[in-house]
């Protein structure tokens, strides 16, 4: 790739048209499974699921929360991946002076790329375009693209993915091998590096999360607190009630005493 320096002075220049703007998974007739390519650069965000590419005869994953861009003109076949439902916004960006050598992939940092794809998404998809907040918001993604893959190539920061995941995620069944799988690291590596870079290991850091929420729930709703223990992704009552108890210093229902009305 060029300098970014470079490419972000093409793109401030430019006049980037949306030629295609979808949000969409892969039961969705618009999942192209052929090998392709298109005459615009290709932005996909993967909102749920993995995927498995060849490009150039090469084959190569990706994971939700990944940003993928497609240099214009680069032949590209998808396959299918059947252990997980896969959803993605896709973009097509004409922008002629824009030129990629070679396909980009990086990892989510704190839902940055995800706001930016939302944003060129929910703006083409009003009634009435802007077309100055549109070609904006074109803009802005791109740059956040070359800024995030510049400096992932000077500090990768790993487990920002998985971080991502467990927030969105929490209150569902979260499996070892799975965050492991959207870092490409095994799990025995994931749980060294996830208490050095956190000081917990996986499960308290998940738990405490479930624990935060469910003193949300306790403070603000009606619900009984069994339904709460499900409600944050615990497996059984029981368990919410001792890990609560170990974290907080008193149980669920004492808790809830204090902001009775």
């Amino acid at each position: 790739m060029g300098g970014y320096q470079e490419y972000y002075q093409i793109i401030e220049a430019a006049k980037p048209k949306l030629r295609f703007c979808e949000w969409f998974d892969e039961d969705s007739n618009m999942w192209n499974f052929t090998r392709h390519s298109h005459p615009y650069v290709e932005l996909i965000y993967y909102i749920e699921g993995k995927g498995n590419v060849n490009i150039s005869q090469t084959n190569v994953s990706f994971s939700l929360y990944d940003t993928v861009v497609y240099p214009a003109h680069k032949e590209h076949q998808d396959k299918k991946v059947p252990e997980r439902r896969r959803e993605i916004i896709c973009l097509w960006i004409d922008i002629p002076e824009l030129v990629f050598e070679e396909p980009i992939r990086i990892h989510e940092r704190g839902g940055i790329l995800k706001q930016a794809f939302e944003r060129v998404y929910w703006e083409n998809k009003r009634e009435n375009p802007e077309p100055l907040l549109l070609e904006y918001a074109i803009k802005t993604l791109m740059i956040i693209i070359l800024r995030e893959q510049s400096e992932s190539l000077v500090g990768p920061q790993l487990l920002d993915c998985v971080l991502e995941y467990i927030k969105n995620h929490y209150a569902e069944k979260i499996k070892l091998d799975e965050l492991a799988a959207l870092e490409h690291i095994s799990t025995s590596y994931l749980s060294r590096k996830f208490k050095e870079r956190t000081g917990q290991s996986v499960i308290s850091y998940i738990n405490k999360l479930r624990i935060d929420w469910s003193k949300q729930y306790l403070m603000a709703s009606a619900l009984d607190v069994n339904e709460i223990a499900y409600q944050v992704g615990f497996d059984s009552p029981k368990y919410f009630h001792r890990v609560f108890k170990e974290q907080v210093g008193e149980s669920p229902a004492s808790f809830r005493k204090k902001f009775k009305i």
